[in-house]
Formats: C-alpha cells, structure tokens, sequence
C-alpha cells in the first residue's frame, strides 16, 4: 500500500511541524507514503517550516474557494493508492497506516475515518468528544477532524470533494457510501481543541449541533459558512486574512 497524507495549511506555524512529525513517527509498515501539503495563503511562516520539514508543497491561490478545493488539489498531486486527509493540528495514532491497511485491504472497506478525540483535560473537552460520537454513530458520516481516508480509485470515481462551503466532509461520506462499506477505526485522532477554547466550550459545541442537526433534515447550511469561519478559523492572524476573503467553507 502507498499512502498518500494529505493536510490543509492556514497559519498553523504552531502545530504543522508537530503533525508532520507524527505522519512519519507513528507509521509501523514501513511501506511507502507520502505527505502531501497544501497551504492557501498562509503569512506566519508556515510554508518556511513545511519546506524544512521536506515534503510536498502545494501553494493554492490566496482567494481561498472553500476546503474542498484545497483538499481536491492536495489529492491532484498523490500518488498513492490510498488517501489520508489529515488536519494540520491533528495527532494520528500509533499504527495509523495498519490499522487503514486492514480496513481496505482485509476488511473490503471503501473508504472511513478515526474516532475522535481532543487533547487536554476537562469535563466541557470529554463532553464534546461524547456527542460528537453519538453524531457520526447516528449520521454514519464522519467530519475532517477524523482523519477520513479513501482509495484513490474511488476518489476519483467520485470526483473528489463536493464544494459545499461547510459540512463537505459529510457529504464525502455520503458520496462514498455509493461504492461500498466506510469503516470506522476506534483508535483516536487527536486534535487541537483550541476553537473551543477560544470561542468557549459550551458556546461553539451549541452552535456545531445546531448546524449538524440543519444539515441533518436536509436545511442548506452554506449560508451560515461566513458566520461559522469568522468563529473558528485560526483567530489573530487568520483573522485577517478571513476578513479579506469572500468566501471561505469546510
């Protein structure tokens, strides 16, 4: 199995260096891979760190069109059989490479994702875990903070990675569930729970059950992508950025 690990870059200086590491440390088959790193206008230094770091790196054009497209590109360049889309801030497991070979291979799975997880400590930070859990258990779509992984072949079946503004993971899900069984891995992504922190616990898990619930009863949720990115892209230099941009998605 080739391994494609692909990861969207946004000011993430502070957390870039520390993924990319994992991506090689944790792997345990020895097979080949590759990261592939997308970034989309970045100005904290995060493509000087990626270029250091040795891997792939794709600039996008700074008018950022959505996630989707910066996903879609990073997979225009893999050339694995099988793809990682891993969030710049988040921690895969031990074994990571394993356990989706098992997946695809062994188990005849199209396709799936990680559970999830967040680092620190508290009651709010478990509580999200747990209904986020409850939430892909119920949907049995997965989000990008899951490490969702895919055959190429089916990805390019599929087309890639609808360009919805929010939710475009979930609608992936959808898409892959046409060629066969997703699978979910029950050892965990780790990531940052920093927009939680930031916009506070309570308040930003509220509004993701919100927007999860509207999108579950079918409700076009695009309209709120604005008001969804001002709250949780990177705050400080990304802000920025945001306020510079026309449209923004996930």
């Amino acid at each position: 199995m080739k391994l494609s690990v692909i990861i969207p870059t946004l000011n993430e200086s502070q957390y870039i260096a520390r993924t990319v590491n994992s991506v090689r440390e944790h792997v345990i088959l020895g097979e080949a891979y590759e990261i592939i790193v997308v970034d989309s206008g970045s100005t904290d230094g995060t493509t000087e760190i990626v270029r250091k770091l040795k891997v792939i790196l794709v600039k996008e054009d700074p008018i950022f069109t959505g996630r989707a497209t910066i996903l879609n590109r990073g997979a225009s360049f893999a050339t694995g059989d099988v793809l990682l889309f891993l969030d710049a801030d988040t921690i895969p497991p031990i074994g990571y490479d394993e356990e989706i070979r098992h997946a695809i291979f062994d188990m005849g799975a199209t396709g799936g994702a990680f559970e999830f997880a967040l680092e620190g400590k508290g009651f709010g930070l478990r509580l999200v875990e747990i209904i986020n859990r409850i939430r892909y258990r119920i949907s049995k779509n997965f989000y990008g903070d899951q490490g969702i992984f895919v055959t190429a072949a089916v990805f390019r079946e599929i087309g890639g990675y609808p360009k919805r503004r929010i939710f475009e993971a979930f609608e992936f899900c959808n898409l892959m569930k046409k060629f066969g069984r997703l699978r979910l891995i029950r050892k965990a992504m780790k990531t940052s729970p920093r927009r939680f922190i930031e916009g506070g616990v309570y308040r930003v898990l509220l509004n993701d059950i919100k927007l999860w619930f509207l999108n579950l009863i079918g409700q076009d949720v695009d309209c709120y992508a604005d008001d969804y990115w001002s709250e949780n892209i990177n705050r400080s230099d990304s802000m920025t950025i945001f306020e510079n941009r026309s449209s923004i998605g996930k």
